[in-house]
C-alpha cells in the first residue's frame, strides 16, 4: 500500500505535489486541481466527452486538454485564432516568425485550416499563477493576432463563428 503525502497550497486549497505514482491518479490530482483553478477564476467551461475543457474567455475559444507521458503530467492550453483560412504561403511564413517572437507557445495549422495558438505546461506541480499566467497569455495572443492573420489569411475569428451559433 502507498501512502500518498500531499503538501497543500494555502492559498488555493489544492494539493501541489508530490504525485501518486499510478496515471490515473495522477491525472485526476491534475484534473481537481485544474478544476479549483478554474472556479477560482470565475471560469465555467463545458467538458466534452473525450476530457476537454472548453471555454469563451474574452474573444476566443480556450480548450485546456490534460495528458501524461511517463511519470509527468501535463496540461496544454489552445485558444482558436482563426477557422477557415486560406494557407498561403505568406501566412505559413508570417506564424513561422511569429513563433519565433512568442514568449512560449506556437501558433499551429491545423489539416482542416484553423489556426490555433497552443501552449503545453507541466502539470506535476502545476501552481494558480503559472495556470492562470499561461490560460491568459494563450487567450491575449489569440486575441492579438487575429485581426492581423485574418486580413492575411481570410477566415472567421472565434469570436465571429461563436455570435453565428
Amino acid at each position: 500500500m502507498h501512502v500518498l503525502a500531499v503538501e497543500w497550497s494555502p492559498a488555493h486549497g489544492v494539493p501541489c505535489g508530490p504525485y501518486p505514482e499510478t496515471d490515473l491518479e495522477r491525472l485526476t490530482v491534475l484534473d481537481e486541481r485544474v478544476k479549483a483553478y478554474m472556479n477560482e477564476m470565475g471560469l465555467d467551461p463545458q467538458s466534452s466527452e473525450d476530457g476537454l475543457f472548453l471555454f469563451k474567455y474574452g474573444s476566443t475559444v480556450v480548450m485546456l486538454s490534460l495528458f501524461e507521458s511517463n511519470e509527468d503530467t501535463f496540461c496544454r492550453f489552445v485558444s482558436i485564432v482563426l477557422k477557415d483560412v486560406e494557407p498561403t504561403l505568406e501566412l505559413l511564413h508570417r506564424i513561422l516568425k511569429l513563433n519565433t517572437e512568442v514568449l512560449f507557445g506556437s501558433f499551429i495549422l491545423f489539416d482542416d485550416n484553423t489556426l490555433s495558438f497552443s501552449a503545453t505546461v507541466l502539470g506535476n506541480n502545476l501552481d494558480f499563477d503559472e495556470f492562470a499566467t499561461t490560460l491568459r497569455y494563450v487567450a491575449s495572443i489569440s486575441d492579438d493576432y487575429d485581426d492581423v492573420l485574418q486580413d492575411l489569411a481570410g477566415g472567421e475569428r472565434a469570436e465571429d463563428f461563436l455570435d453565428d451559433e
